[in-house]
């Protein structure tokens, strides 16, 4: 009588659950019961050098964050080149509702920058981009801003 080693078991064993196995054959997907991930508001502060942004956040499922990306204006057309990403804030848990203060140079040497920003749930889900943020025209003193919902 022949005895089946243990290597042979494993093999027979694997394959008896592969063929007799139930439930669902395909990767999990996410089950996603909240809104998209989205900007609450975004409060733009100006300065000559520099720009405040004060974001909070809201939807997104199991976290929340966002991505700011930066562009160089073109001197030629006075529009944003290649856009990069520039900041990054990960999405977690306790992020919505949570307010984030961030700090954007406006220049570096003579190169001026614009930026967007978009919100990012732990699944992937990306919201819609922010409008640009353009640098102040030179008046000489601070602007604010406000945007709510729909940016």
């Amino acid at each position: 009588m022949k005895t089946l080693t243990p290597v042979k078991l494993i093999a027979i064993a694997v394959l008896l659950l592969s063929i007799t196995a139930c439930g669902r054959k395909e990767v999990p997907q996410p089950i996603v019961n909240s809104g998209p991930p989205e900007i609450a508001s975004l409060e733009i502060l100006e300065s000559d050098s520099s720009t405040q942004i004060v974001v909070t956040l809201a939807g997104g499922e199991g976290g929340i964050g966002f991505q700011v990306d930066r562009s160089e204006i073109d001197p030629f057309c006075n529009c944003p080149t290649f856009w990069q990403r520039h900041y990054e804030e990960p999405p977690l848990a306790y992020n919505a509702g949570k307010e984030y203060t961030r700090m954007l140079r406006n220049t570096i040497g003579k190169h001026p920058f614009v930026y967007r920003l978009r919100a990012v749930d732990a699944t992937g889900r990306l919201g819609p981009w922010s409008d640009v943020i353009w640098p102040p025209e030179d008046t000489g003193q601070d602007n604010v801003k406000s945007k709510g919902q729909g940016l």
